[in-house]
């Protein structure tokens, strides 16, 4: 058995392209889907609408890799609504979680920027939020890829 070519190894069927955590370590990019999500927020509290499939958590892990912001999600019918934050956090308090839980969303899940798993833990507002959607659980990702479930208790 002899390899043909050992200049083409697996990383050419694997680039790594979009991948949180290939991203933060290697520095490869965003895919394009990823670029296009990132131009439709630009800054903090920048808001867009996308149709659900064409968004994961793991896109905005990507994107939280790439830019070391937090990203919520919110999900209703076939749309998902994502909101833009900072480093610390995103503005969504308690009265824009009310608002956003009436209008029929529920909380996907959001990103935390970081390498390590207590990145992915769960503040006291993450959960009071949660209380507010009356659901269970959500997710926190961090810029690896890595996530967490939580729930409000």
């Amino acid at each position: 058995m002899s390899i043909k070519n050992i200049d083409s190894p697996i990383e050419q069927r694997n680039s790594g392209k979009g991948n949180p955590n290939a991203i933060l370590h290697i520095g490869r990019p965003l895919n394009n889907r990823q670029k296009k999500l990132l131009e439709r927020l630009p800054k903090f509290d920048s808001v867009t609408t996308v149709r659900k499939k064409s968004v994961s958590m793991s896109d905005l892990a990507a994107i939280t890799a790439e830019t070391g912001d937090e990203f919520a999600m919110f999900t209703k019918g076939g749309e998902r609504l994502i909101i833009r934050g900072n480093s610390n956090s995103v503005n969504v308090d308690i009265n824009r979680a009310k608002e956003l839980s009436e209008q029929g969303y529920k909380w996907s899940g959001h990103t935390h920027p970081g390498i390590v798993a207590d990145f992915a833990t769960p503040s006291q507002g993450d959960k009071d939020i949660l209380k507010l959607f009356k659901q269970r659980t959500s997710v926190i990702y961090n810029s690896t890829g890595y996530f967490r479930t939580f729930d409000k208790e």
